[in-house]
C-alpha cells in the first residue's frame, strides 16, 4: 500500500470512530448512559496513532508539496495549523473523558461540548485533506517524492485497524467488529 491509500484509509477508518463518537455524545446530550470507557479509548487512540503517525506522514506529503509547488504554501500552512489544534482539542476531550471514566466529577455540557468541537473540528480538517489536500499531492507529487517520505517515516502499524490490535485495543476493536456486523 502507499502512503497516499494509507493516509486515505486511515481517514476512513478515523470516519468511523467519529461516527461512534457521535452516538456516545447523542447520549450524553440526551441524558442516557454513555461508554465512557469507549470514548476513552477512541480518545486515547485518536491522541496517539491519528495524532503521532498519521498526521506526521501528512506532514512529510505537505513538506514535499510545497518544495514542488511553492503556491501550495496556503494549504499547507492551514494543515499544520489545524493539525496543532486537533493535537490541543484531543487531548482536551481525552482528558475530559478519562476523569467521568474514572469517576470524577465533570460538567456533561462541558464534556459534550468538548467532544462536539473535536468531532466537527476533525470532520472539517479531514474533509478539506481529502478534496483539496490528497489530490493536489497525488498530481503535484513524483514516484521519487513519495519514495522519499515513505523512507522518511518509521513504519507503525496502526495499533486498532492494522494486522494485530494492540491489547490496550482489544475491546474498541471488539466494539468496531460487533458494530460492523
Amino acid at each position: 500500500m502507499n502512503i497516499l491509500e494509507q493516509l486515505k484509509l486511515d481517514h476512513e477508518n478515523v470516519a468511523q470512530l467519529i461516527d461512534i463518537l457521535d452516538e456516545q455524545l447523542d447520549r450524553i446530550g440526551e441524558l442516557k448512559s454513555a461508554d465512557f470507557d469507549l470514548i476513552r479509548d477512541i480518545m486515547h487512540y485518536m491522541t496517539h496513532y491519528p495524532d503521532r503517525v498519521h498526521h506526521p506522514m501528512e506532514d512529510l506529503v505537505a513538506r514535499k508539496l510545497v518544495e514542488r509547488d511553492p503556491a501550495a504554501g496556503d494549504i499547507v500552512s492551514t494543515l499544520s495549523r489545524e493539525h496543532e489544534g486537533l493535537g490541543e482539542k484531543g487531548q482536551a476531550f481525552l482528558e475530559a473523558a478519562s476523569n467521568v471514566a474514572d469517576g470524577a466529577m465533570v460538567l456533561r455540557e462541558e464534556l459534550e461540548s468538548k467532544g462536539r468541537d473535536y468531532v466537527a473540528f476533525l470532520r472539517n480538517h479531514m474533509q478539506m485533506e481529502n478534496e483539496e489536500f490528497f489530490p493536489l499531492a497525488e498530481k503535484t507529487l513524483t514516484k521519487e517524492d513519495w519514495n522519499a517520505v515513505a523512507n522518511a517515516m518509521e513504519q507503525k502499524a496502526d495499533p486498532v485497524f492494522g494486522p494485530i490490535v494492540d491489547m490496550q485495543y482489544q475491546e474498541l476493536y471488539a466494539f468496531i467488529q460487533q458494530k460492523g456486523t
